[in-house]
């Protein structure tokens, strides 16, 4: 009967009555594998909504402080912390990458990881779930605006701690490792706020007194550095900002966040204000190249968070960089960049944006421009004739950054820009790529285990991809950055692989033990010499295989993409079919309700007319009677 109600609640999208099934049912573990056992399952066949039931039912049962300690007692966090994994693995799959479900759900966890954080979780948990949400941000295949949210929930996780359990957080040796990387992803990233909430991680898990030697530690620099070690915590926002402009102008034309003093800025006829801030000296405008956007924060009376502007490269229609001449301010140097859709700023809304700059920054302003809004290897923009240059077309419009999460404000000791919203090794058995399909695992397979050959020696190969070619291919509106290192490994060490590597003596081993070890040197240099004549058939054949698997990769890929986009076409067709039946049966509802009064007025005027005619009847009787009793009387 469990089982029954179960599916009845996670199909039915109800919460609070899967909360009330869990605590009728109890707070066990039995209850909590059955419960896994769903989600695990959903997981596999994409069934994302009900995991966010099923989130969103234990998110409501631990804000109680003991219902939290028992789910975390019967083993919640390891689950939980799986079913994440999984996801993870969902956003970096082409397949899965783009679901507006998995992205909910992935907002789902950073909730749910938010109140889990306040339940009494032993140092080692809290320091596994910190754990896997820097390596979330520092995934370069997972859109921006989640990876922006998963280190924004971090720095909101350490902030709910009391001081004793971030002291021991900032001794753990895992949180160290990570940092090395984070301080990495802050020099490379491409992204201002997503820079903003790295220094903030970074300064949130090292203790004054340590950052000057962990910073020497991370940046090669001591300039940077030292930049960095001049932060002061009570002025986080100006000072970060200081840092990260110093940062990105360092890597000069390399950089991959331009920043430039913007003199005014306009909603169509708006005109945009920077944040009221008396320590702020100019009003920044962002040209981020890493997610493809170009950013500024903007004054929010109404609200006490600054307002931000974002203007993505999938949202631009057109833009144009020119140089204007008014006889008040001199030369300046426009961007006026024409929206696809409008945008609201307070009760404003517009599709134009315009920025103005002082002339000085034209070369570098048409540098930037080019990044962020165009393909990397395309024509510059001509700023001098004016015409409006087109960006590329349109992607699939949920991808980039069109969504803004509000959380309440929490206590914070770090005074930040902007305002964190209050959002061990991994276990083999983590389920591997659910969202892969079979011709995909059979590529990777084999792919992994075909041998190559140097010189007629045995190696292993893995594939490199450079940083611009990546960038390049990605077909994302929020194009992908890349660190510029290895991609993140799936093992059971977290990534932290060793440094050392097998010198010539171990592949000597390994060909040795092919050829049948105890063979004389002149076995093996003979074997050696007949692999080396084979080599250019086996790599034809290795080809072909490659080739016949990619092919097959493609179309079953292909196959999917075309049953789920059916799919989205029928519930399309559902839904629309359901609007029009609900307009229809308003309408009908409104006629026959006007029908009701017409017939109840009439009825109502029917009665007073017969009422009337019953009183002018009664009347004229009365006056017969009273004659008949005159004629009586004088008779």
């Amino acid at each position: 009967m469990f089982q029954v109600q179960l599916q009845d609640s996670l199909i039915g999208g109800d919460s609070y009555h899967l909360v009330s099934l869990l605590q009728s049912e109890g707070l066990s573990s039995s209850t909590l594998n059955t419960l896994d056992q769903w989600v695990t399952k959903d997981l596999c066949g994409c069934g994302f909504s009900r995991v966010v039931v099923v989130l969103k039912s234990l998110r409501i049962l631990s804000e109680n402080r003991g219902d939290a300690q028992t789910l975390v007692n019967h083993g919640l966090t390891t689950k939980v912390l799986l079913w994440f994994k999984a996801v993870c693995d969902l956003l970096t799959s082409d397949l899965h990458k783009s679901s507006a479900p998995l992205l909910s759900l992935t907002e789902e966890f950073f909730d749910f990881f938010l109140v889990l954080s306040q339940a009494s979780l032993s140092v080692s948990q809290l320091s596994v779930v910190l754990l896997q949400l820097a390596q979330f941000t520092l995934e370069p295949k997972i859109h921006f605006p989640l990876r922006l949210e998963a280190i924004r929930t971090f720095n909101s996780v350490l902030e709910s701690l009391s001081r004793e359990q971030r002291r021991l957080i900032q001794n753990e040796q895992n949180q160290n490792k990570i940092l090395v990387q984070v301080a990495a992803a802050v020099l490379t990233v491409g992204d201002y706020e997503l820079q903003v909430s790295l220094s903030e991680a970074l300064c949130r898990l090292t203790p004054k007194k340590d950052r000057q030697q962990r910073a020497s530690q991370w940046f090669c620099s001591s300039d940077i550095s030292g930049a960095f070690c001049d932060i002061r915590d009570g002025d986080f926002e100006v000072d970060c900002r200081r840092f990260l402009n110093f940062v990105n102008r360092y890597h000069g034309d390399q950089r991959r966040i331009y920043t430039f003093p913007c003199v005014r800025a306009f909603l169509d006829s708006t005109q945009l204000f920077p944040p009221k801030d008396d320590k702020l000296d100019e009003f920044w405008i962002d040209f981020n190249v890493g997610s493809g956007c170009v950013s500024f924060f903007v004054d929010e009376p109404q609200g006490f968070l600054w307002g931000s502007i974002h203007l993505l490269r999938e949202d631009v229609d057109n833009f144009r960089l020119q140089v204007k001449h008014d006889g008040s301010t001199g030369a300046e140097t426009v961007l006026s960049v024409q929206l696809i859709n409008p945008i609201m700023h307070h009760s404003s809304r517009g599709q134009r944006v315009e920025l103005s700059f002082n002339c000085e920054h034209q070369r570098e302003l048409e540098e930037a421009v080019e990044r962020v809004f165009k393909r990397v290897k395309s024509a510059p923009c001509g700023s001098d004739t004016g015409d409006p240059v087109q960006s590329p077309p349109p992607a699939k419009r949920h991808e980039g950054r069109s969504y803004n999460r509000k959380k309440p404000q929490s206590k914070s000791q770090l005074k930040i820009l902007p305002l964190s919203s209050p959002s061990s090794d991994d276990d083999s058995s983590v389920m591997k790529a659910p969202g892969k399909s079979r011709a995909e695992f059979l590529f990777d397979q084999i792919r992994s285990s075909t041998p190559t050959y140097d010189s007629g020696v045995l190696v292993n190969e893995e594939p490199q991809v450079s940083q611009e070619q990546e960038f390049a291919g990605s077909s994302s509106p929020l194009q992908q950055e890349v660190f510029g290192r290895e991609r993140k490994r799936v093992a059971a060490d977290s990534g932290y692989l060793s440094d050392q590597t097998e010198g010539p003596t171990a592949h000597k081993r390994r060909v040795e033990s092919q050829t049948g070890g105890g063979e004389p040197n002149s076995a093996v240099t003979a074997s050696c010499s007949d692999v080396s004549c084979s080599q250019g058939g086996w790599r034809t054949i290795q080809n072909q295989v490659l080739l016949s698997l990619r092919e097959s990769q493609q179309q079953v890929s292909s196959l999917l993409t075309a049953v789920h986009q059916h799919r989205l076409l029928l519930l399309q067709k559902f839904e629309n079919d359901v609007t029009d039946q609900l307009k229809q049966l308003e309408e009908n509802s409104t006629t026959v309700n006007n029908m009701n009064t017409q017939i109840l007025s009439f009825f109502q005027d029917e009665m007073q007319r017969l009422g009337s005619f019953c009183d002018e009847h009664q009347q004229r009787l009365k006056c017969l009677e009273n004659g008949e009793a005159e004629n009586a009387s004088i008779q």
